[in-house]
């Protein structure tokens, strides 16, 4: 009984990694592609959110469902993913910034 509840916690943390591991991925993509396009500082947030969004959609719903699975009320788990989607993209944006030197 144990051993299932603990494959089970383990199946759903790697799910959560292989999404977390995407949205990093497309954010350093996005990273890469905006300086190309030589995106100005201030548009980066929207345009790493444009380009990530299916990825984010992805995660958010992946943290979510894992909190929910935890016993977290909905409301605190969507506030929570929301908030750690937010933190990497303000770490994406604050590398472009400073990688481009845009302010």
């Amino acid at each position: 009984m144990i051993s299932a509840i603990l494959i089970a916690a383990m199946v759903q943390s790697a799910a959560l990694t292989g999404q977390r591991q995407a949205f990093v991925t497309c954010l350093r993509e996005a990273v890469a592609s905006a300086k190309t396009e030589k995106v100005a500082g201030d548009a980066f947030d929207a345009y790493v959110r444009g380009k990530c969004a299916p990825v984010e959609q992805s995660f958010t719903a992946s943290m979510v469902a894992f909190d929910l699975k935890n016993k977290v009320p909905r409301k605190q788990a969507a506030s929570d993913a929301k908030l750690q989607i937010d933190d990497y993209v303000a770490g994406a944006v604050d590398r472009y910034k400073a990688s481009t030197g845009a302010q």
